[in-house]
């Protein structure tokens, strides 16, 4: 069942959720661990989230499914970046290195690191648009699947 706050969280972000294809699942260890591939080629960037409302397991998702999913990381360790964009070996992930341009700011942050990527604002204090910043991600982001018609 998706509480109040996860609705709000689903509706703010579903113009700026990442489409893709689900190249992993794990649900080993609890909640699905969704890994979703945004981009092609060099451009190729896989975000990983955990399952937050449950919908993952309930709409049995499998691998090559093409679906839209937000998924909001925590930043730790922020310090300014170059201004490249990427993700160490194409992932973000929990532990991740990630560099990237702010592009909006708020409570949810989006970060261009080659594909857009949701960080929680409080996580990324004092950044404005247009600044360059890098950081490790904290851990699995919460992952929203994003339903479409």
């Amino acid at each position: 069942m998706l509480d109040f706050d996860q609705l709000a969280f689903i509706e703010k972000w579903r113009q700026r959720a990442s489409r893709g294809v689900v190249v992993a699942l794990d649900g080993t260890r609890g909640d699905v661990v969704v890994t979703l591939r945004v981009g092609d080629g060099a451009q190729r960037v896989d975000l990983r989230g955990r399952d937050a409302t449950g919908a993952v397991r309930k709409q049995r998702l499998a691998i090559g499914d093409r679906v839209t999913m937000a998924i909001e990381f925590a930043a730790k360790d922020v310090t300014r970046g170059s201004g490249a964009r990427r993700a160490a070996d194409g992932v973000v992930g929990a532990g991740a290195t990630v560099e990237g341009v702010v592009g909006e700011t708020g409570e949810v942050a989006v970060v261009d690191c080659g594909a857009p990527v949701l960080v929680r604002g409080d996580t990324l204090a004092g950044a404005a648009v247009g600044d360059a910043v890098a950081f490790t991600v904290a851990a699995d982001g919460k992952a929203y699947l994003i339903p479409t018609r």
